[in-house]
């Protein structure tokens, strides 16, 4: 079941990125290796910026993401083209220009900034970039960095107040709109063009605190900090179920028609008739459907064949 399978990814792997052409996998210290289609390498590992890349898009040819350091309490945003195997400085340099007037950027990159507070997060629909910053304000950017909106951190109507719950975890675009969902269990869905409010809700029979907002099309899968899951598809429930542990990521599968989850030491597929799970010696991070079934990659960079068929049976 396990023949011809990519080559482990030669570092921990912490985020996945797809495009039309493969997809970037980078790693907790910032490294970054580049695949084709069927996730076998382009090249070999570049670092262009040391320090962990937090969110992510690939448009235009570009990555344009956000990187994060919290011991050393930095942050940037840039564009690097796609493919680019540039390294950066080393993160010997980055804490040594603390307090100069050196700032470090991703190698290659065809634009970059600094950020003054922990971005969020990031999303686009091909022509605009919302991206959220800790406290600091909604911004809506070109894909060369021209600001065309900046609002203010989104405020929520919950009658109580409670720890983090105005924090955000997500952004999506979605039919000309930017979806703003908080950890709490609300969305606000605001303009694209101006990133004005057009209406705040609850998601109903989504239990809170939220960890996860993942979405496709009019299918959204809200996951809790416990491993509680909620798939909702027109805002009606459509699955429920308790998993072992909090959800890694999650890919949706159109020959499923449903999810892909990567959870706490399990693998598990959501779809209109079926819930399968199967526990995992290893912590899956992604998922990568292939039309005749999945690959699953660990948190020790090796790949293993889904034991889950698009039918939803054992394979």
């Amino acid at each position: 079941m396990n023949e011809d399978l990519p080559p482990s990814i030669p570092f921990l792997p912490d985020t996945v990125v797809h495009h039309g052409g493969g997809a970037v996998v980078s790693g907790m210290d910032g490294e970054f290796q580049w695949l084709d289609v069927d996730m076998r390498p382009l090249g070999g590992v570049s670092l262009p910026h040391p320090m962990r890349l937090r969110q992510a898009v690939i448009v235009d040819d570009h990555l344009i993401g956000t990187w994060l350091d919290r011991e050393l309490m930095l942050a940037c945003m840039g564009a690097i083209p796609l493919g680019s195997q540039q390294d950066g400085k080393p993160r010997s340099e980055l804490r040594t220009s603390i307090g100069t007037r050196t700032t470090h950027y991703p190698a290659g990159n065809t634009w970059a900034h600094a950020l003054d507070a922990e971005p969020m997060a990031l999303a686009t629909d091909g022509n605009v970039v919302v991206f959220e910053l800790y406290r600091r304000g909604l911004y809506g950017i070109g894909l060369n960095a021209e600001e065309h909106w900046r609002m203010p951190s989104p405020e929520w109507s919950y009658p109580k107040r409670r720890p983090r719950n105005e924090e955000t975890i997500a952004l999506h675009v979605h039919n000309n709109e930017c979806w703003v969902t908080s950890r709490g269990g609300r969305v606000q869905r605001r303009t694209l063009d101006t990133g004005q409010l057009l209406e705040e809700h609850l998601f109903e029979g989504v239990e809170a605190p939220l960890e996860h907002h993942f979405k496709h099309g009019e299918h959204d899968l809200l996951c809790t900090t416990d491993g509680m899951v909620t798939w909702l598809a027109n805002m009606a429930v459509v699955q429920q179920a308790q998993l072992s542990g909090p959800v890694q990521d999650a890919t949706w599968d159109e020959q499923l028609n449903g999810w892909r989850v990567a959870g706490w030491r399990e693998e598990v597929v959501v779809s209109p008739t079926i819930l399968d799970r199967r526990a995992t010696d290893e912590l899956p991070v992604h998922i990568v459907p292939t039309g005749a079934g999945a690959l699953v990659l660990y948190n020790d960079g090796s790949w293993e064949q889904s034991s889950f068929a698009p039918s939803g049976e054992d394979e």
